[in-house]
């Protein structure tokens, strides 16, 4: 796992980034990776999956990237225009439940 923590943040300056106040499963995660030019990336692919990885950060504070992972090349794909950063203060119920403890969970 600290293969995709040191991935997080050598990525985070380069990557389009959201502060919220509460990281939503559906609304923040979800939705990233229903954009139509994601799903093709994902169909045309087979090494590509969807990941999101959690960082808790100093202070309690956490930081998650969603981004498309090349397991072939253990390289994230076009991060600047196909990953986005996530920091809050807190995460739903729903986003704990999905992580489970973990910091990485595959979407697809």
């Amino acid at each position: 796992m600290g293969f995709f923590l040191e991935l997080v943040q050598s990525i985070w300056n380069f990557i389009k980034k959201i502060f919220v106040k509460v990281i939503n499963f559906a609304r923040n995660i979800l939705s990233f990776f229903k954009d139509p030019n994601r799903i093709r990336k994902l169909k045309e692919d087979s090494d590509l999956v969807a990941v999101s990885i959690k960082e808790n950060l100093d202070g309690g504070n956490y930081r998650v990237v969603n981004c498309l992972f090349d397991k072939s090349s253990n390289t994230v794909v076009d991060y600047e225009n196909q990953a986005m950063g996530i920091e809050a203060e807190d995460l739903d119920a729903s986003t704990e439940e999905c992580f489970g403890g973990k910091d990485m969970i595959i979407l697809s």
